[in-house]
């Protein structure tokens, strides 16, 4: 049985089994209406969301199957031992995926459970997001996908970890333009910080201005976790973080005379980690990268149930 817990464990011939899958699916749906039928994601939610439920709950469906959404705090994962609590849910569905807070909970899932688990976001690693980065950079390229060139501006965080590592393994040059190669708190990864270290796809520097002169793709997410943006308890830290970041900010100076494509993976803070000019921009293709969360999921969907010899027909 194999889990998605991030995307160290794939091969890079899987990763473009599935993001051809994808591009194949979207381009014929209806050829894949029954693929999943009668299969049941159960979809368990530590975090808030909109793009990965929706895109996960509208994939089963499309695919003939079931989505079943699970708000942690309003089930019993808040009262009993997660082993528990999976080891029950895991009998009922053919499939689990979770967005959680923390990467640990994560592993005591995918310890305890009896089918494939996806994770669908912790604070180490956004797989399902990156896959659909990548699928974005492949509609929207000319040319070879290993000639692409992407930079990421802001903080190294889960998004950033799971781009390094996808980066590395497809051949995709990646520059990250962040304050500090070295350290990104809890997201930090062993793994990912060797490859940005080591990596001849993986580039790094403290210069926005210089990172973004030559990309093809020009890529932001939130400098504060989603969980403490809001939250008055870290006001004082998330406005010292958004000091410190705001020569990282994606606008219409920074891209002046940039031919480039401008990604963001949303939740979007207009006036933060990109002005709201640059989203209503015509370089702007973010709305287009959250339509293909849908896809991604598709192929991801597609790629784990056949692993599990679990695909209709």
């Amino acid at each position: 049985m194999r889990h998605l817990p991030n995307l160290q464990s794939l091969t890079s011939t899987e990763l473009k089994e599935i993001l051809n899958k994808a591009i194949e699916i979207k381009a014929n749906p209806a050829d894949f209406y029954n693929l999943l039928h009668r299969e049941s994601l159960a979809m368990l939610f530590q975090k808030t969301s909109t793009r990965t439920r929706v895109s996960f709950e509208a994939a089963m469906t499309e695919l003939g199957g079931h989505a079943i959404y699970i708000d942690w705090m309003t089930s019993n994962f808040v009262l009993s031992g997660i082993e528990h609590e999976t080891e029950y849910l895991s009998r009922n569905v053919s499939c689990i995926m979770a967005r959680l807070l923390y990467n640990e909970d994560l592993q005591k899932i995918m310890s305890a459970s009896q089918v494939p688990v996806i994770n669908g976001c912790d604070e180490k690693f956004h797989p399902c997001q990156a896959m659909t980065d990548v699928l974005t950079i492949m509609e929207h390229h000319e040319g070879e996908l290993a000639d692409a060139r992407l930079t990421y501006l802001g903080v190294q965080n889960n998004v950033s970890n799971s781009l390094v590592t996808i980066c590395h393994k497809l051949g995709i040059h990646l520059t990250l333009a962040t304050p500090d190669a070295a350290d990104n708190g809890e997201s930090h990864d062993a793994y990912v910080q060797n490859l940005i270290a080591e990596s001849n796809n993986v580039t790094h520097t403290t210069d926005p201005r210089e990172a973004v002169q030559e990309a093809d793709f020009v890529y932001t997410d939130t400098w504060v976790d989603m969980q403490y943006f809001n939250n008055p308890d870290h006001q004082e830290e998330n406005d010292k973080k958004l000091k410190e970041m705001m020569p990282y900010q994606i606008n219409a100076t920074l891209l002046e005379g940039v031919n480039c494509k401008v990604m963001h993976d949303m939740p979007i803070h207009d006036g933060f980690e990109i002005s709201a000019e640059i989203t209503k921009d015509p370089r702007a293709i973010m709305y287009q990268q959250a339509e293909n969360r849908l896809h991604a999921q598709k192929g991801i969907l597609w790629w784990l149930y056949r692993e599990a010899d679990q695909l209709a027909g």
